[in-house]
């Protein structure tokens, strides 16, 4: 069943050519301008460094994985053109390992290459989960914050094509480090994983619903959120939940049955994250430190291909909203578990503790 949104399509009027590239992952063609190359992250060592597309220092391209994380387009309308372009670039090496940083600065065509559709790595859902959240696209309930038109394309692996009809269920903290639904819980202190159920998930201590929210994903893989940047808290860097349901339908305002055919999170490059952490109301939560992304167990197994392209609205400036984009490769017949409990090589705070 297909759900409208008013603000699906509206919310994204900052993408005009003049918007910033932030994250810098590779970028539609421009139309008869000159080549222009943006930066992107690649991982390596723990570090995470911003290399340039042309950088001629940029590990060599290896043969395509079934399990590797996704390259990332530019632009919030990804479109076919991006589904091209991220099969064509699509990273070598299984999920977690340092990300492949051969890419071109546009979007590849006439290419003779057989186009490989990756699955996005899964990742732990965390304990702050709750199921039968509202369809619907503005999620902010007037929560303060940098405003942030986040989209997200379902690509299906098995075909390359779009994936509509796909429910893509979102949740994160506001700017103070609050989750709606565990408010009463301190942002600045790990929770007690002896109150989590076998999922991991906690019990909620009311029945708040900000920055919670499904849309059901277009004829062009894409559904929007109208939402705010994220904050953080104990534990962890800047991140988005998500989870994708497919083969369900909306039933009222809720999306029911279906399966989960994948969970995951996406990241925020930390120059942006630190830009934006020292406006209101983010500089107001003092009572813990962001951990940055080479520091953080979950992007550090997710990889660069987990960080979301963002564009500012106003160039040169964050207070007036970004714009942010990432492609998800999903099998929508597969039922894929959740990563595993505990950090993958060590080091962070286990996922049972800050998620």
């Amino acid at each position: 069943m297909a759900v409208t949104s008013t603000e699906n399509r509206s919310s994204l009027g900052g993408l005009g050519g003049a918007s910033r590239c932030l994250t810098g992952h590779p970028q539609p063609p421009p139309r008869a301008r000159s080549h222009s190359v943006c930066s992107f992250h690649a991982m390596s060592n723990n570090k995470w460094h911003t290399l340039s597309a042309d950088d001629e220092n940029a590990p060599a391209k290896a043969g395509p994985s079934r399990r590797k994380v996704l390259t990332l387009l530019g632009g919030a309308g990804l479109g076919a053109a991006g589904i091209a372009a991220y099969a064509a670039n699509a990273s070598a090496g299984p999920a977690g390992s340092a990300m492949d940083a051969t890419t071109t600065g546009s979007a590849s065509t006439g290419s003779t290459a057989t186009p490989q559709c990756v699955l996005t790595a899964e990742q732990i859902s965390g304990p702050y989960y709750l199921e039968d959240e509202k369809v619907r696209s503005n999620i902010t309930e007037g929560r303060p914050g940098v405003p942030l038109a986040m989209t997200f394309q379902v690509v299906d692996t098995k075909t390359c094509k779009p994936l509509p009809n796909a429910a893509v269920d979102i949740w994160h903290c506001d700017a103070g480090g609050v989750y709606a639904g565990y408010t009463a819980i301190s942002p600045d202190e790990p929770y007690d994983p002896s109150k989590a159920d076998e999922n991991g998930h906690v019990p909620n201590t009311d029945e708040r619903t900000f920055l919670r929210g499904v849309q059901l994903t277009d004829r062009h893989g894409e559904a929007t959120f109208k939402t705010i940047f994220p904050g953080w808290y104990y534990g962890r860097t800047t991140h988005i939940h998500l989870k994708v349901h497919y083969g369900g339908e909306v039933e009222g305002r809720t999306y029911k049955d279906g399966h989960v055919a994948h969970t995951g999170q996406v990241f925020f490059a930390d120059e942006v994250a630190d830009a934006i952490a020292k406006l209101d109301p983010y500089a107001k939560h003092t009572g813990s430190q962001r951990v940055k992304l080479a520091e953080d167990h979950v992007a550090r197994s997710a990889g660069a291909a987990s960080l979301v392209t963002l564009k500012q609205v106003k160039p040169g400036t964050y207070s007036k909203g970004l714009t942010g984009s990432i492609v998800l490769g999903v099998d929508p017949d597969a039922t894929p578990p959740e990563a595993g409990s505990r950090p993958p090589g060590g080091g962070g705070p286990s996922p049972s503790l800050s998620s």
